[in-house]
């Protein structure tokens, strides 16, 4: 047999194209494309205004006091607290110490925590303990010191000496019922 034969023989495969066409496609790829970078330079642009406002924020936080912070100072309370008082202590009268000694008669209350149940037992069995060293006070005293612009200075001065003679600080404040002086 011949090539011719051969070539003879056979289907004639000559008028088909010897390799498909590609489908055309209609620029599907480059619209994905186009798509996924809008979306990618969309997503930096978030990205980098998150993180600058995230260092603004915490450059003005560091740099200023916060705000939402109350001053707990005894100054800046808008109300005193409410004590419990102790006033069973008798009213005391003596003179100062003075040249010319005045006559002084003082009626105080003592303010202490209402939840301390045990202070008020104490206080009443130092009752007559309480009243001597507060008439002692007084009577070491002269009458510049007892006027009433040094009224502050000298509760706090009671306070202090009476916190000292019971087992624990508990007394809050000192009350003046009355605190009159007169010149003998």
């Amino acid at each position: 047999m011949s090539d011719e034969d051969f070539d003879k023989a056979g289907p004639d495969f000559s008028d088909s194209p010897e390799v498909a066409d590609k489908p055309k496609g209609k620029g599907g790829g480059k619209a994905i494309l186009g798509l996924l970078k809008w979306i990618g330079i969309g997503l930096g642009a978030v990205i980098f205004i998150i993180v600058i406002v995230v260092v603004t924020v915490s450059l003005l936080n560091r740099q200023a006091k916060p705000m939402t912070t109350v001053p707990t100072s005894e100054e800046y309370q808008r109300a005193t607290p409410i004590w419990a008082t102790f006033t069973s202590i008798d009213q005391i009268t003596t003179s100062t110490i003075d040249k010319e000694p005045w006559s002084v008669m003082i009626k105080l209350n003592l303010a202490y925590d209402q939840a301390d149940k045990e202070i008020q037992t104490e206080l009443t069995s130092r009752k007559y303990q309480i009243q001597d060293a507060l008439r002692n006070f007084f009577s070491m005293k002269s009458i510049k010191e007892l006027m009433p612009n040094r009224e502050q200075e000298l509760k706090e001065e009671l306070r202090e000496m009476l916190n000292r003679m019971l087992s624990k600080p508990a007394i809050k404040d000192v009350y003046f019922q009355t605190f009159s002086r007169n010149q003998m």
